[in-house]
């Protein structure tokens, strides 16, 4: 299930990063950090976790990242919705674009790893606690 989110998570991700590093887009450059922060520690917790428990660990960590961020993260996609579009991302945000690709590679990778321990109850609980935090994100 939350392979399927994957594709969605990344865009995300890739928005966010995208809208803090441009002159106009400066006021979420701190959120953006944390979110980029956040994301890279899931992804490495997940990639190397050897237990069912350390990769319920890493989610619920990053599930309560993602809550705490996501009333600025809602802020920004609502007050630059141009970012939304990545076909059309400002020159200025090309860099980044290609970083965001970069931890999508990773993700791939820290996936492949989860797959093992998806059965584990554990695992399943705190997938539904990350799928409830990104949902307050599009709310």
């Amino acid at each position: 299930m939350l392979l399927k989110k994957a594709p969605y998570l990344l865009l995300i991700g890739l928005f966010v990063l995208m809208s803090g590093c441009a002159s106009k887009y400066g006021d979420v450059i701190a959120v953006n950090k944390e979110f980029v922060e956040a994301m890279e520690e899931y992804i490495s917790a997940t990639g190397e976790a050897d237990s069912g428990k350390d990769i319920a660990n890493a989610i619920n960590t990053y599930a309560a990242k993602i809550e705490k961020l996501a009333p600025e993260l809602k802020q920004a996609v609502h007050k630059y919705p141009e970012l939304k579009d990545d076909t059309k991302v400002p020159e200025e945000l090309k860099d980044l674009q290609d970083q965001m690709e970069g931890l999508e590679e990773k993700m791939k990778k820290s996936f492949m790893n989860m797959m093992k321990y998806m059965m584990d109850p554990e695992v399943q609980a705190a997938q539904q606690n990350l799928q409830k935090a990104m949902m307050e994100m599009s709310k």
